[in-house]
Formats: C-alpha cells, structure tokens, sequence
C-alpha cells in the first residue's frame, strides 16, 4: 500500500506523432495465440530537461527508434513532472517509459507486472547521485552545519524537488529519516519544484539549500544556465540506480525481448546520436538493482 500525500490530478502533455486519437486507447489487440499484438508504441519520457520543447528535441530520436525497433508507429508522451510518468505508465496509458528510479518502483509497487527492461547509463555507468547543494558563500559547508545552524535560528530555507523524484524527494527524506529529523520541523520546508529550478532558487536567493542529482547538474552548467562557482555541494548521497526503462503490464512478450535488445546493444558513437549529451546507453535488468529505491520508499513510510 502507498500513502500518497497528495490529491491532485498529474497533469500530461502528449505529443502525437501519430493517431492522436488513440492516446488513452490499448495500442495492441489479441492475437490467436493470446499475446496482444503492438498497432502504436506509446513511449513516455520523464521531464529531464526543463522545457517540453527541450524534452522533446533531447528524446525523439529515442522514441523514434524504439518504434522502429518495435516495428511499429511512434506517439511521443512527455510529463510535466515525475511521478505523471509514473502514473501513466502504471495506468496503461503508456507501453514503454524512460522514467526515475523512485516512479520505477512506485508503478511496480502498484502493479507488479510492470517491467523494467534497461537500466541508463550516464559516462559509462549506471549509477549516479542526489546532492544537496547550498550557494557558495553560504556559511556552512556540510549537512550538519546546517542543520546545526538552521536548529539555533533563524531557520534555514530547503528546497525539495517533486514527490515523484527520487534525488530530489525521496533520497533526501530517507537521509533525514536516517538522522531521526523532520525537516518541515527544522527547516523552512518546502517541495514541488522542478530540478531545473532547484540550484536556480539557491543563486537567486529564494532557498538556502536544494536538492539536486549530478547529472542534473552537469547540464546546467555545460548548458550555461548555472555557474558552477556560485554553489557548492554539502551532501552527496551514496551510488544510485539511473533511470529506467519500463514496460507496461500486459506488454507483449516479443516485443519486450525485442526491446531489451536493441537497447543494449546500442553502442556509445549511436548514443552520441540518440540520447541527450552524457547519457551512453543501457544495460539490460529485470528491475532487481532497484531494491536500494524500495528499501529508501519503505524508510520514509510510502511503501508497505
């Protein structure tokens, strides 16, 4: 069981490359040997990048392939933020997503037939991490000197990302469950934001630390939107599984396999290619490397 602790509608925005009409449709129909055969592949991309614009031109390559490889024709879905994705890829409206490791392990929670088929691999590994990140002039330089400092007053401002992030809400949580700390008591709490804008929030003084992830922040500054000196890192979580490809319950087998496949087979001069900068291509898996995600879940209380 999951306690959610929000009441709101996820919104998602679909960008049909074809039949549009379809989009909340089964995209496959029954076979005589009882496998559903794929008509549309429906593939989902969490938001990565902090536009839909820039979301769309960094994964429709990807998308396109995949529907190649699948034989059939392509609807490209992007979210607005990162548990839609989950949501949608747990509810069918989705048959293939690229998502987070923490919406990976809600859909699965909530419908164990839901597979994961690729692990992402990031500079040649599949694992990155969350950060919490503070300007650098801040007056403290780790975790503890500000909580420290932010208990004797006045409170400092934190800054998390959605629910549905795993380096932005999830792993932080789990670190202060970990220090037996509410962080709504000691600091001035606030969640929801997009990882686009956490480290901004920081340079602009509207928070005084952030949650981000390394790669999140790779791109920022690669992409001149942050100065990489004006902030610094004080905490930096241990080794997490990168983002994963899944696949609706009910997927038909066949086209799993053929999948699974073609995406680790990529090599990194298609990468180069296919996938936005830094991201190299995948590794197989069954889902099973994202037991870490499933114990941070149960820590924090939304996994039973």
């Amino acid at each position: 069981m999951i306690r959610w602790p929000w009441r709101r509608a996820v919104p998602l925005v679909l960008v049909a490359l074809a039949g549009c009409s379809s989009a909340n449709a089964p995209s496959g129909s029954p076979t005589p040997s009882g496998e559903s055969q794929l008509e549309m592949l429906k593939v989902g991309f969490a938001p990565y990048f902090p536009t839909q614009g820039e979301n769309r031109q960094q994964f429709q390559p990807l998308a396109d392939e995949l529907g190649k490889a699948a034989g059939v024709p392509v609807e490209l879905v992007l979210a607005d933020d990162w548990i839609g994705i989950s949501e949608a890829l747990r509810a069918g409206t989705l048959d293939v997503a690229m998502l987070g490791a923490w919406g990976y392990v809600l859909a699965h929670h909530n419908d164990p037939k839901l597979q994961a088929i690729a692990t992402l691999k990031y500079k040649g590994k599949p694992t990155y991490h969350a950060l919490l990140l503070a300007r650098a002039d801040a007056p403290f330089h780790t975790l503890d000197e500000a909580i420290a400092l932010s208990e004797k007053g006045p409170k400092l401002r934190l800054s998390l990302a959605d629910v549905g992030s795993t380096s932005g809400w999830l792993i932080p949580q789990a670190e202060f469950k970990r220090r037996t700390l509410d962080p709504k008591f000691v600091f001035q709490y606030h969640e929801g934001s997009l990882h686009a804008a956490q480290a901004i929030s920081l340079i602009n003084g509207q928070a005084d630390l952030a949650s981000d992830y390394d790669q999140n922040l790779d791109v920022l500054v690669s992409t001149g939107k942050l100065d990489r000196d004006k902030i610094k890192i004080i905490w930096t979580s241990d080794p997490l599984p990168n983002s994963v490809i899944a696949v609706r319950g009910g997927f038909p087998e066949s086209a799993k396999s053929k999948l699974q496949k073609w995406l680790a087979d990529i090599t990194p001069e298609e990468a180069e290619k296919l996938l936005p900068k830094g991201q190299t291509g995948f590794i197989p898996t069954d889902g099973s490397n994202y037991s870490t995600i499933e114990a941070a879940g149960m820590l924090v209380g939304k996994l039973k």
